[in-house]
């Protein structure tokens, strides 16, 4: 391998490293959305709730 490319393939590992590094952040911050959507569901859904539900949404009993 010359030094031209060496160098191509440096930059080619850094665009990479780049791309993966906005994936994670983007799959972090998805997370974060999931989480916050689900603790709010859980607490709007109590063992006190009046009307308990199925995962279905079909009412118990």
């Amino acid at each position: 391998m010359n030094e031209q490319q060496v160098n191509g393939l440096l930059a080619a590992m850094a665009a990479q490293t780049a791309a993966m590094t906005r994936l994670a952040e983007s799959n972090e911050a998805l997370a974060a959305m999931i989480y916050q959507s689900m603790v709010g569901e859980i607490e709007t859904t109590t063992i006190d709730s009046p009307v308990h539900t199925y995962l279905s949404g079909k009412p118990r009993g």
